[in-house]
């Protein structure tokens, strides 16, 4: 058990050192090799869930946080990033739907923890569920909508961290929630059968502007 062990450990520490945050700025300076660090990302996400799973199910002691850190810093990398690349671009909103998937999963998962009423056996049936849920579901146009609602609700999170200065935590349930309703009531009011959203600052302020659709 303990030469896997040590080979996990030795697996998490090479990740975190390919995106060791003194090194982000000389990346920033160069360009990018946008391939090769999508593929970090990817493989830190994949090792970001097995130590959530190694955490909820009690094997190791504490969550993964550093990793959880340089999985951020890593989507913060590529977002600023120049993507002239279709391909690549669509990759990374893929990446970045992944991570909030995850994301969510591990906060609701957390609080379960903390109130006491979490089973630690069923995570792993629950996480590969949930995986096969997700990827059926993106193929239908619910799925289509969801991204589109993942993309909004990043570039929300990403507009309030330029205007505050720092990153919120958000909950993307609790906004698409809001989104829907007021979805609702915007075409009450107007007719309108079909809105569209962005994101604007107006005055300061960081809002999802509804536009209906003629």
């Amino acid at each position: 058990m303990k030469p896997e062990n040590d080979d996990r450990q030795a697996k998490l520490q090479e990740l975190l050192d390919r995106s060791d945050v003194r090194s982000m700025d000389q990346r920033l300076e160069t360009r990018l090799n946008l391939r090769a660090e999508l593929e970090l990302l990817e493989e830190q996400l994949n090792e970001l869930k097995t130590q959530f799973e190694l955490y909820f199910t009690g094997i190791a002691a504490l969550p993964p946080d550093k990793l959880h850190d340089t999985v951020k810093r890593q989507i913060r990398l590529l977002n600023s990033a120049p993507f002239k690349s279709s391909e690549m671009g669509f990759r990374l909103r893929t990446l970045k739907n992944r991570y909030q998937s995850f994301h969510t999963y591990f906060q609701r998962v957390m609080r379960e923890k903390e109130a006491g009423v979490y089973v630690k056996d069923v995570f792993k049936a629950q996480v590969r569920e949930q995986a096969e849920r997700e990827e059926q579901f993106a193929q239908t146009a619910g799925g289509a909508a969801e991204r589109g609602l993942k993309d909004l609700f990043q570039s929300y999170r990403e507009a309030l961290k330029r205007e505050t200065g720092r990153e919120l935590d958000l909950d993307f349930d609790k906004f698409k929630k809001n989104l829907i309703k007021r979805a609702k009531e915007t075409k009450e009011k107007t007719g309108a059968k079909k809105l569209t959203f962005k994101v604007i600052v107006r005055d300061g302020k960081v809002i999802v502007q509804a536009n209906p659709v003629n």
